[in-house]
């Protein structure tokens, strides 16, 4: 399902208060896949551009839906509102760690290849 789906009238007529949280469970199910497999994908791996765009993606349709419940004045129960604020934090925390490990490794992966550069300027200057 594209995010032009996701914004269209027919999408969002289509969730009502019972079917919201279910698919907020889906979108969060996938959203822990995600990034379990990007924590174990390699840095230099063409899947972990893939993977960083589903998870914007996925990202983008919990951010919709959550809107959508808090939007909704037949929702009031508060605390899977509660719990929905506290998994968010738990989305953000692995998702911030996911980036300073990739920051880490692009780091790096710079530092190695100046210190390269160096190293052949050395050699051509002799």
């Amino acid at each position: 399902m594209t995010n032009s789906q996701k914004d269209s009238p027919e999408f969002s007529s289509q969730l009502n208060t019972q079917t919201l949280p279910i698919e907020l469970s889906k979108i969060d199910s996938a959203l822990s896949e995600l990034l379990g497999n990007l924590e174990k994908t390699l840095f230099e791996d063409d899947e972990s551009d893939t993977l960083v765009s589903k998870l914007q993606e996925s990202i983008g349709a919990r951010q919709i839906l959550i809107a959508q419940i808090v939007k909704d004045d037949q929702f009031q129960d508060r605390s899977y509102l509660q719990q929905l604020a506290e998994h968010t934090q738990s989305i953000e925390s692995r998702a911030r760690k996911v980036l300073a490990d990739r920051e880490a490794l692009l780091g790096a992966l710079r530092k190695g290849r100046r210190q390269t550069n160096l190293y052949k300027t050395i050699g051509s200057n002799r």
